[in-house]
């Protein structure tokens, strides 16, 4: 069955109107004599469509019956489509639409030359508005040239629009802008005004480049003006900011993405504009794989209620939790750090900050979420080691107590009576009292001896649970440190000469040292009671001291039998004495109590000062004494 086109073919019909069309596509002058006769081709009936569209632009209809034919050169990107309703139809119309090609490719190839303004346009107001504007107005007549109309052509360009340069008006356009102006144009030169405006660059005086948005409107069919006005902003500035706005927001965006917490944003009326892949994954949405971005054209958006209304359900007995966050939700009050736990273990924690925009008294609420889990087992953990810890430090406290008070309470409860027994021996040693007997007089030295030992024990256990209790209070004078030390050496050199030792004093004059001096020179006589103790006969004792720093120094060495290495780690342990001692004395020693050097370190430590042990076995031991000028802390 044969359609109208073959009918009309066949009887020859239209080949006079497609004659005369050539004939007149032939003849056109301008682009909108082109545009008309492609709005007479349109009307025949063997055309279905017919148009110059951007060669880029889809392709649609029945491609065997599609013609491209191009308008103008190449990098302009211009066609004219026209899709024919059946082959007989194409091979009768196309000779028509291949002559209107070549007619709008010949107008588009004319150059567009600068021709003066018009010197008047209009009543003197409009044409003051006109040139006053302050977007650029060009005027393209198709068959004159082009003409500005507006002084802002050359305050942004710097053109002088009466003498313009002899440029054609695409010359002045971006190459890559072109397309765009050109398919402007051509839709000018149909009657119909372009829908939107169109950025292009164009070259200013200097060479450099503007961004002009720019509109057209269509005269071509006023017989006054027949021709195209085009309005142009300089939007340069404005352009750069909006690029350097999107880079901001791309970078912002991929930022939000990759971040491992979950970000919510909700709008003023509690729906998410914005969540990121850890919010899916933390809030178990199922969408992983989601735009950042909501889409508005998703025909199945994610329905944020029921997510959270199922991870409400899941937090078991946090609604309380729940409602203080709707409530800081709905009064726009912050709420950071709020702890929700789930019932398949995970912990959350949540933030909840109102966002402010410009001009805008609720710009919603940003939610950020953090799965803690990990860190609340730790602290959990920590906690739970703590109350353990804590009970038994308390136990201990309470334990080391009642061993300080029994320890003090027994040396109290002995000392009186051992003061008995030292008081009635030397009554008993008292020539007044009677003659002895040798046999005798060897008892009461041996009772005397061992009654003073047990005496100076219960002095240093009663001194160090004081130390460890922290009761003892200093009493910090000036004190002139050689003297202190002369006195000290003074009173075992009578022990040192009977043992066959030598023991020296070597100080240097320094500044006072504020100290409880009667504390100072106990420990000064126990180091140097222990190295003359310590020491075989022949051998020497030296104390040396000096200032040093903000304080001085004090160091006791002797050549005695030294101290075993396995033994130094234990020296300022209570009641431990050297393992060689007895052997490598060579004489009768009396036992000591193990508590000097205990002592002794609680005393320094208790003035600011510090103690410390270099010894080696056989060869002699030095102990040095660090004590501030001005005593660093008190007992109590």
């Amino acid at each position: 069955m044969r359609g109208e086109t073959d009918r009309l073919v066949d009887t020859g019909l239209i080949e006079g109107a497609v004659v005369d069309l050539v004939v007149r596509a032939a003849n056109a002058a301008t682009v909108v004599d082109a545009q008309r006769l492609v709005a007479e081709l349109r009307g025949f009936s063997g055309v279905r469509t017919a148009g110059i569209v951007p060669a880029l632009s889809p392709v649609v209809g029945d491609l065997d019956l599609l013609e491209r034919l191009p308008v103008g050169p190449a990098q302009w990107g211009q066609e004219l489509r026209v899709e024919f309703s059946a082959a007989p139809a194409r091979a009768e119309l196309l000779p028509a639409a291949s002559e209107i090609a070549a007619a709008a490719d010949r107008a588009l190839a004319q150059p567009c030359h600068p021709v003066p303004p018009p010197p008047m346009l209009g009543s003197p107001l409009a044409w003051a508005i006109t040139t006053g504007a302050r977007a650029m107005i060009l005027l393209v007549d198709p068959a004159r040239g082009w003409s500005a109309l507006s002084d802002s052509f050359t305050t942004v360009l710097g053109y002088d629009r009466h003498r313009p340069p002899d440029y054609r008006i695409l010359d002045l356009i971006h190459p890559d802008d072109r397309p765009a102006a050109v398919a402007m144009f051509l839709t000018c030169c149909t009657g119909r005004h372009p829908e939107q405006t169109v950025d292009l660059r164009v070259c200013t005086v200097h060479g450099r480049w503007r961004t002009i948005e720019v509109a057209a409107r269509s005269f071509v069919e006023d017989a006054q003006v027949g021709a195209v006005v085009f309005f142009g902003l300089d939007v340069t500035q404005q352009r750069e900011t909006e690029r350097a706005a999107r880079v901001e927001q791309q970078r912002l965006a991929r930022l939000v993405e990759t971040m491992g917490d979950g970000l919510l944003l909700l709008d003023a009326d509690g729906r998410v504009s914005l969540a990121n892949r850890a919010a899916h994954r933390l809030l178990d949405t199922g969408m992983l794989d989601v735009s950042p971005e909501h889409d508005p054209d998703d025909p199945a958006p994610l329905d944020w209620s029921a997510v959270i209304a199922r991870s409400i359900a899941r937090l078991g007995p946090d609604a309380v939790r729940v409602d203080r966050l709707r409530e800081g939700f709905r009064s726009r009050r912050a709420v950071v750090g709020e702890e929700l736990a789930f019932e398949d273990g995970r912990v959350l924690e949540l933030d909840l900050v109102p966002v402010t925009c410009p001009g805008e008294a609720d710009g919603g609420t940003l939610i950020h979420l953090r799965d803690v889990t990990a860190r609340v087992a730790v602290r959990r953990g920590l906690e739970e080691r703590s109350r353990g810890l804590e009970a038994r430090n308390q136990a201990l406290a309470e334990a080391t107590a009642m061993n300080n008070e029994f320890v003090a309470t027994v040396a109290h409860e002995l000392r009186g009576p051992l003061s008995s027994v030292v008081a009635f021996s030397h009554l008993l040693g008292d020539a007044t009292s009677g003659a002895l007997s040798e046999d005798q007089r060897t008892y009461l030295d041996v009772i005397d001896r061992n009654a003073n030992r047990l005496l100076r024990l219960i002095e240093d256990l009663l001194l160090l649970s004081r130390l460890e209790a922290r009761t003892l209070q200093l009493k910090p004078v000036p004190t002139r440190l050689p003297e202190l030390l002369a006195a000290a050496v003074a009173e075992r050199i009578p022990a040192a000469l009977a043992a066959g030792i030598e023991l020296t004093l070597d100080c240097a004059d320094g500044p006072d040292l504020v100290c409880d001096d009667t504390r100072v020179h106990q420990v000064v006589d126990n180091l140097v009671s222990n190295a003359v103790k310590f020491t075989p006969s022949g051998g020497r004792v030296t104390v040396r001291a000096g200032p040093a720093d903000d304080g001085w120094t004090i160091a006791v060495a002797d050549s005695g039998v030294g101290i075993p290495a396995a033994d130094l780690p234990r020296l300022f342990s209570s009641f431990f004495r050297g393992s060689n001692v007895t052997a490598a004395v060579g004489r009768q020693v009396m036992p000591g109590t193990g508590l000097g050097l205990v002592v002794s370190r609680a005393i320094v430590e208790l003035h600011g000062g510090s103690i410390s042990v270099a010894s080696t076995e056989g060869v002699g031991t030095t102990v040095t004494l660090s004590l501030p000028t001005r005593t660093a802390r008190n007992g109590g």
